[in-house]
């Protein structure tokens, strides 16, 4: 009885703490997702530099991203109306056809690689709108998530960097991304019977909760659907202004004239850690704000590559701006898909807005005969901060309402969790010294009541040579020898 106490104790604590095991493999499960995602994409590029010019290597790179946006779609479809056990099937299925068009675009040769990469970025896709959607399940307190992505973002690109530096075989580069996909698909498949057992969706296996669970969980609060417009329109319109520097990069990348997977990307890891824990300054509070000020360091990088300047120095301050870009929009995202019908859709919607407006910008350029002059890139930079700016400050104020009501349900969770160590607390004592039930009601009153003895025999329905009884048998249990020492060490003991 004492050892069931004492794990309740325990839970309480870690709850406190916000820890649970289930945040590890978050963090793990996301570094895996980043890793083969970023890499995959770099890597893609790289292969087909060496079939088409740099402009089609920047067309072909827009195309997948969009196919990643379109698996991020199919997996809220796939989680929304299809069966558990078929999940479990879908996941292993679309796990060997991924390994499989990884080998495909590292082993073919010629224009096909598009094709490969498609059906990559697709099944990639559906493998990562998983992964946002167990993230969003691990931390429904919000508790340090802007941490937890930006260290996982961060091992993402260590994991990329360490691939593309330290390994010199094609081969052996693709069995690290084939073990990268196939641990990630056993994390997800193991996670499944977890998440089954505590769905909280219109899905649910038990159907005689489904009904109050649909009432509950499947609609969207008020305010949630607006800062969701709101947060699209923040991160498409900033999208479009890192994708173009992107672009950039891509090129001269794809051209020869840059080497972008050597040591400057390092900076991405650094700025993805940075930006974790300065967002979660003030429970994300000042997280547009800090988001808005790294897109105008952008924009700096922008002007600084098309005025020819330093192509490095351009590099490394976009690289620095990216990470944070990340951070922001996966856990803006994440965020609010605590408030929306879909959760499982809004949960990715970060990821998929950003390769949507990174897929458009890519086409444009590619359509583009010639490249704008800098006079008309500044005028479009300066117009597009200035539309971020607007959607920045409408953001902030339709996020005032969620912040309140936040800071409510945090006041809320510490009372219960106080009002939870005290019963606690008081039956480890009871077990420890072998109180009787009655002698646990008497105490209990004892504790709160400052009546007299009297007063607490009343209040308990027993006569006053009863009371005296009961506290003597505590006293003797205990070692004491009055009412107040009783009391006394019973706090006593609590402190230990």
């Amino acid at each position: 009885m004492s050892g069931e106490r004492s794990v309740d104790v325990e839970k309480i604590n870690n709850n406190e703490k916000g820890f649970e095991p289930a945040h590890i493999r978050s963090v793990i499960s996301l570094a895996l997702f980043s890793f083969v995602f970023l890499g995959m994409e770099f890597f893609f590029d790289s292969r087909a530099a060496e079939f088409v010019d740099a402009r089609s290597v920047l067309l072909y790179q827009s195309v997948i991203l969009l196919a990643s946006a379109v698996g991020l779609f199919i997996y809220a479809l796939i989680e929304r109306y299809v069966g558990s056990k078929i999940k479990q099937i879908i996941i292993i299925t679309l796990n060997i056809v991924e390994v499989a068009a990884l080998a495909a675009i590292i082993l073919c040769s010629g224009k096909l690689i598009l094709l490969y990469g498609i059906i990559f970025f697709i099944v990639c896709g559906v493998m990562g709108g998983r992964v946002y959607h167990d993230v969003s399940r691990d931390y429904t307190d919000r508790k340090h998530l802007t941490v937890i992505v930006g260290i996982s973002y961060a091992l993402g690109l260590l994991l990329q960097y360490i691939n593309y530096n330290l390994i010199d075989s094609v081969i052996l580069r693709m069995v690290m991304f084939s073990l990268a996909i196939v641990a990630l698909a056993v994390i997800l498949f193991l996670a499944r019977d977890e998440y089954a057992e505590a769905e909280v969706d219109t899905y649910m296996v038990d159907e005689r909760n489904k009904t109050d669970c649909k009432e509950k969980c499947d609609k969207t609060t008020p305010d949630s659907g607006s800062v969701a417009v709101a947060l699209v329109m923040v991160v498409l319109l900033m999208t479009f202004i890192f994708s173009a520097l992107d672009n950039v990069v891509t090129v001269v990348h794809a051209e020869g004239g840059a080497d972008v997977g050597q040591w400057p990307r390092l900076f991405l890891a650094l700025s993805g850690v940075a930006a974790g824990f300065l967002f979660d300054i003030k429970d994300q509070r000042f997280m547009n704000q800090m988001m808005y000020c790294v897109t105008v360091l952008s924009v700096i990088a922008m002007l600084i590559i098309e005025f020819g300047g330093a192509f490095i120095i351009g590099l490394i301050v976009f690289y620095l701006a990216a990470g944070f870009f990340v951070v922001y929009f996966t856990t803006g995202f994440i965020n609010v898909s605590y408030g929306m019908r879909w959760s499982a859709l809004w949960s990715g919607a970060g990821r998929a807005v950003n390769n949507i407006g990174a897929g458009i910008v890519g086409i444009i350029s590619y359509m583009l005969i010639d490249s704008p002059g800098i006079m008309v890139m500044s005028v479009v930079v300066i117009l597009l901060l200035v539309l971020i700016s607007i959607a920045v400050f409408v953001l902030e104020n339709l996020q005032k309402e969620q912040y309140r009501r936040y800071d409510e349900e945090k006041v809320t969770k510490s009372a219960e969790n106080s009002n939870a160590r005290v019963e606690v607390d008081f039956e480890c004592f009871a077990d420890a010294h072998h109180l009787t039930g009655r002698e646990r009601e008497v105490l209990q009153k004892l504790l709160v009541s400052d009546g007299s003895v009297q007063d607490i025999a009343d209040e308990l329905y027993i006569s006053r040579a009863s009371l005296y009884r009961h506290i003597s048998s505590m006293n003797e249990k205990t070692g004491t020898k009055t009412r107040v020492g009783l009391i006394q060490y019973y706090y006593g003991w609590h402190e230990e």
